[in-house]
């Protein structure tokens, strides 16, 4: 009969720092793509802004055989330049990259665990987001897009194209969760206490 629970003499094994480390240098490496991306994106706008600002789908539609199709698949062109995307996108990143600073800080001094994965599932859940806001805008755009082009065809290839695109967003998302929540795991508190074995016989 088990009556009790015994302490081990040599004491608990302490979590390696290196899991935190590991998750540090990750989101730091994602944090400096963010700033990339935020880069990346606000240039694109601006530039998408000076291109539209001559562009005249009627001008260029004018010798069109079919000039109304035409018009309408410039006009989606030039909606893609006053998407919201660049600006918001451009935000998230820059938030992001910010984020990581202090989450890679913490994380690689792997001194204070709570609130390190406090801050990595924050920078986590804000990636998360932001990724299926720009997913979302561009494939509405696409949507709109493929909507102009008179083919029957582009309605599979608008399909498959969400499809890939929201998938891959999902997919990677677990991904960094699934990590997290391995590095949570790893480093949880020791215990230095021992279930018995439903063997043990107690000594009296």
């Amino acid at each position: 009969m088990i009556d009790s629970l015994r302490v081990t003499q040599a004491g608990p094994e302490v979590p390696s720092p290196w899991w935190l480390k590991g998750g540090a240098i990750f989101i730091g490496v994602l944090g400096l793509s963010s700033l990339l991306g935020a880069v990346s994106l606000a240039f694109s706008g601006i530039v998408m802004d000076s291109m539209m600002e001559d562009f005249d789908p009627e001008e260029i539609c004018k010798e069109d055989t079919d000039r109304e199709e035409c018009e309408e698949v410039f006009y989606a062109i030039s909606d893609m330049s006053e998407m919201r995307l660049w600006d918001v996108g451009a935000a998230f990143s820059a938030f992001l990259f910010l984020l990581s600073i202090p989450t890679t800080i913490l994380m690689w001094n792997a001194e204070d665990r709570i609130t390190a994965l406090r801050f990595a599932w924050a920078w986590v859940t804000v990636h998360a987001v932001s990724q299926i806001y720009l997913v979302h805008s561009y494939m509405s755009w696409m949507d709109d897009f493929y909507d102009a082009i008179p083919s029957e065809e582009m309605g599979w290839v608008s399909l498959f194209t969400s499809i890939a695109s929201y998938g891959s967003i999902v997919f990677c998302e677990l991904t960094l969760a699934a990590g997290l929540v391995l590095i949570s795991y790893k480093t949880r508190p020791p215990t230095s206490l021992e279930m018995p074995s439903g063997f043990h016989v107690s000594e009296e």
